[in-house]
């Protein structure tokens, strides 16, 4: 889902996610009790693994890229948790 949001955020400026993927990511994420602090842990891991499997393509454009489709996926999650 965040790869698709990245390649959507290139293409069109924003990401968008189905309604009812984000719900069930919501839920889930409460039941399993994630915090603020561990989308943030997640995040620095995804885009430190990207930057490693791809060193010759990894430019701040593609940082930018991948941390705003996170942050955008990570912030619907969180926002769907607040209403479980």
């Amino acid at each position: 889902m965040t790869c698709e949001s990245a390649v959507q955020l290139r293409q069109k400026g924003t990401a968008t996610f189905s309604e009812s993927n984000v719900k069930d990511l919501g839920r889930l994420h409460f039941k399993y009790g994630v915090v603020d602090e561990h989308f943030d842990v997640v995040k620095f891991c995804l885009l430190e693994t990207i930057k490693d499997a791809v060193p010759d393509m990894w430019s701040l454009e593609m940082k930018t890229a991948w941390d705003e489709a996170y942050t955008q996926l990570a912030e619907a999650i969180k926002s769907e948790m607040k209403t479980v």
